[in-house]
């Protein structure tokens, strides 16, 4: 089995400096050669030399870029706990598309479920104060802000308490999450994976999941994505940013790096390390990974990537809404 810490291995042999008499895969014509066109070809084969033999490092999120586990969990297992705990009267279908829209078309897609519920009952709690709730709100608060947030510590207060409705929720969340079936992951993420030391031989992909390491690994295996990754680090070893931050302390330039990720913490990743981020923007997964295998990567083996036009501006939106204003 492959190891899973984010540093081994990276640290890439020094190149030879012995000169080959043309790269492999590229022929050279023979015979005689129009000099009125020999300019033109030598500039268009160190092009093609250039790319294949960038050393590139590409870092991608697991979850919501490459498997649907975000979806799929919100939309099964997290959001219908919300409407069956916390709904107390308002219509459940307001309840599961506020959930909806938090976890995953909001800067809380790829946080924890916890802080998406804090700021759900918040935004119910603008609109149709309780007491109840604010009660709720204030201890969730609290826990979340805890260093390590131990269910022992809910399960210990009184029976109705907000600790109590809290603790149920997350007992009824996990049971859940426990019926589901293993996660898809979307065609083309794996066929650009599988596609990448074609187009980029000296190519390094890294990724971050936010399940817990052996998980994540279990889960790319048997996908049959084994052979697409370098290494895999899970939530245990710290955050996406930090993640990124580790990789690049192994001498790789920022412009040779690429985040690849769907959520405002491989966002974040990418502005904290001054490099590129490509968006797997949400509910237009495949469409995104086509895209990048077709044309963006492409243009950034070329160092052309800033050329390409895209629209991204729901992920633009998703990553600086004002999640305090309400709707």
């Amino acid at each position: 089995m492959r190891s899973v810490h984010p540093t081994d291995g990276l640290q890439s042999p020094r190149p030879s400096t012995r000169k080959r008499s043309r790269p492999n895969g590229l022929r050279v014509p023979s015979g005689r050669v129009n000099s009125s066109n020999t300019s033109g070809d030598k500039a268009t084969l160190d092009s093609a030399v250039a790319q294949t033999s960038r050393r590139v490092l590409l870092l991608v999120e697991s979850e919501g870029a490459v498997f649907d586990t975000l979806s799929e969990r919100h939309a099964k297992a997290y959001g219908p706990a919300f409407v069956e705990r916390f709904a107390w009267g308002i219509d459940p279908v307001l309840c599961a598309h506020l959930w909806n829209h938090l976890a995953l078309h909001s800067r809380l897609r790829g946080e924890s479920p916890l802080l998406v519920l804090l700021y759900a009952l918040r935004l119910l709690n603008r609109h149709t104060p309780s007491v109840r709730r604010s009660a709720v709100i204030r201890v969730l608060e609290s826990y979340v802000a805890s260093p390590a947030p131990d269910p022992l510590i809910l399960a210990a207060a009184g029976e109705g308490s907000p600790e109590r409705l809290i603790l149920s929720w997350i007992v009824e969340a996990e049971r859940l999450v426990d019926s589901l079936e293993s996660p898809r992951y979307f065609e083309a993420a794996g066929s650009f994976l599988h596609s990448v030391k074609d187009s980029a031989p000296n190519a390094t992909a890294l990724v971050y999941s936010s399940c817990q390491e052996a998980f994540a690994l279990n889960m790319w295996e048997m996908a049959g994505l084994g052979d697409c990754f370098l290494r895999i680090a899970g939530a245990e070893r710290g955050d996406f940013p930090g993640y990124v931050q580790m990789a690049l302390a192994n001498g790789y330039d920022q412009e040779s790096v690429l985040v690849v990720g769907t959520t405002y913490s491989a966002w974040l990743a990418a502005q904290r390390a001054g490099t590129r981020l490509y968006p797997i923007l949400p509910s237009q997964e495949d469409e995104s990974w086509q895209f990048l295998k077709e044309v963006y990567f492409p243009a950034f083996l070329r160092g052309k990537a800033a050329f390409v036009d895209r629209d991204e501006r729901e992920f633009v939106r998703m990553i600086f809404d004002d999640l305090d204003s309400g709707f």
